[in-house]
């Protein structure tokens, strides 16, 4: 059935939001992990979705929530993550682009705006990865976008 697929699509973004939401304040709720079928929502997780590349994350860091929805059993489609780093928005954004310098991974687009710096990444095998960085001060809040273009 060729409809059903499309829906996980919607149910990952309906849930997204909910948790966003549910996450907002950052103390609502201590480390939890859901599961739904093929979705994996966390907050304060141990770990990053197997989906991005560790190597773009900065080097002192602090993990908040993550998402991750699979096409089958082991094939990350799209993740979330989301993190506080306290290093400067210099470091960071020297970090990420270093990264893309490797070759595996090839930097697109780079947009400041404000306190907002965006990157786009474009990997092999219909990969993208967005990176958004917030400058807030004191701290850096930065949230990953990986989505990988599938036919099934």
């Amino acid at each position: 059935m060729n409809f059903a697929f499309p829906m996980l699509r919607y149910l990952f973004i309906l849930l997204s939001l909910v948790f966003t939401i549910h996450c907002g304040n950052g103390d609502s709720f201590a480390k939890e992990a859901f599961s739904f079928d093929r979705i994996t929502l966390s907050h304060l997780p141990d770990r990053v979705p197997a989906s991005i590349p560790r190597s773009f994350l900065p080097s002192s860091l602090t993990f908040i929530d993550s998402v991750e929805l699979r096409s089958g059993f082991s094939n990350p489609k799209e993740s979330y993550l989301k993190l506080e780093s306290p290093l400067s928005k210099e470091e960071i954004h020297k970090t990420l682009e270093n990264r893309s310098a490797l070759g595996d991974w090839k930097l697109i687009q780079k947009e400041e705006v404000g306190s907002r710096t965006s990157f786009l990444f474009e990997g092999f095998i219909k990969k993208s990865l967005s990176v958004i960085v917030y400058d807030l001060g004191d701290k850096r809040l930065l949230k990953y976008y990986f989505k990988k273009q599938t036919s099934y």
